[in-house]
């Protein structure tokens, strides 16, 4: 019974890999118009609103939580790293940078818990630092650029948010640690638009299908999902999980926007992949 569980925790965390990897893409059209904070706005108001209507429609009421709340800041700060960072490099770089969290999820553990990290783990720690020198071109004289340095910081928001998701997992259903995340979220884009200065958000028909694919599909499902599924499995499981996100991505971008990395990028990148299963 627990193995069948697991495989569904495993397919449920692809499935999340899946709808992420695609939302690199659809952030990377929409942002040619659209500042990334009001989007971030737009796509968790929507998100709340249908997740809102789902507890409503069951009579239910949501919890809250310190550590759902936690769960929530660092959602904000992931995404909020990524798409200012997706401004200014393309999605198919955002996406395997982000895709760091993994090697980084057993560092925080030994951190913040003191759960002592695996030897392989600490060589995926080494793998994931020598691919992003690699992927970035810093192994070959150049600079981080600041879309890499905003994306560096989305990877170690994410890999705090999948060692609290565990955490809040074990005293909240899915339902509330995805409510959660979406109120903090919504509540800090929404206090940082005037800071930054962020206004512009055209609804034109890119914008709106990247919308509706990321706040439906990428947030309300795949939130839930990822909840669900680390009720059944590991963090480093569901980092493991997690490893396809760029892969998704890397396809989605070349298929849909032409992009392509060079000979040396594409090993950095590979060398990112390697440090995943690694880490678990």
């Amino acid at each position: 019974m627990r193995a069948r569980g697991s495989a569904a925790g495993t397919i449920a965390i692809l499935t999340v890999a899946a709808l992420w990897g695609g939302t690199f893409t659809a952030m990377k059209s929409a942002f040619y118009s659209a500042d990334p904070l009001p989007f971030l706005l737009t796509r968790f108001a929507l998100a709340l609103l249908i997740l809102s209507l789902l507890y409503f429609i069951r009579g239910i009421r949501p919890k809250l939580s310190q550590i759902g709340l936690l769960a929530g800041l660092m959602v904000f700060l992931g995404f909020a790293f990524q798409m200012e960072g997706l401004t200014g490099i393309s999605a198919t770089k955002s996406a395997f940078i982000t895709g760091l969290n993994a090697p980084l999820v057993p560092l925080f553990e030994l951190i913040l818990f003191r759960r002592k990290p695996k030897a392989r783990a600490v060589l995926a720690i080494f793998l994931g630092v020598l691919g992003l020198a690699l992927l970035t071109e810093v192994a070959y004289g150049m600079p981080l650029a600041t879309g890499d340095l905003l994306t560096l910081g989305c990877a170690v928001a994410w890999a705090l948010q999948i060692v609290v998701v565990d955490r809040a997992s074990k005293v909240l259903s899915p339902d509330d640690v995805a409510f959660n995340e979406f109120l903090v979220t919504l509540t800090l884009a929404l206090a940082s638009i005037p800071v930054l200065g962020e206004y512009s958000m055209p609804l034109d028909p890119v914008v709106i299908a990247a919308v509706l694919y990321s706040g439906i599909l990428a947030t309300v499902v795949a939130f839930y999902l990822q909840a669900w599924a680390q009720e059944r499995i590991s963090p480093e499981s569901a980092a493991l999980g997690l490893m396809a996100e760029p892969v998704f991505a890397y396809a989605f971008a070349w298929l849909l926007l032409g992009e392509f990395l060079s000979p040396l990028q594409l090993i950095g990148a590979l060398l990112i992949l390697m440090s995943i299963p690694l880490a678990s």
